[in-house]
């Protein structure tokens, strides 16, 4: 396979007298950062729960439930 014009500018420099990039890289040593975890059945009931509570409770958090009326 060809290489890419990025890996072809790593070799550049490093034949030059560069610093090569791919030793500045972190080891992860075999883990994964990244991970995508699909959600329990529970998470999900939980999530879809606080949804709809969220959206039906208007009241806002520091609110004592007093109302305000300024007729003019």
């Amino acid at each position: 396979m060809a290489q890419s014009k990025a890996k072809k500018a790593r070799a550049r420099r490093v034949r030059e007298g560069g610093l090569n990039p791919e030793l500045q890289r972190l080891q992860w040593n075999g883990l994964v950062p990244v991970e995508r975890k699909t959600p329990t059945l529970t998470e999900k009931k939980d999530r879809l729960h606080r949804k709809h509570k969220q959206k039906w409770n208007r009241t806002l958090q520091s609110s004592d439930g007093s109302i305000f009326y300024f007729g003019a």
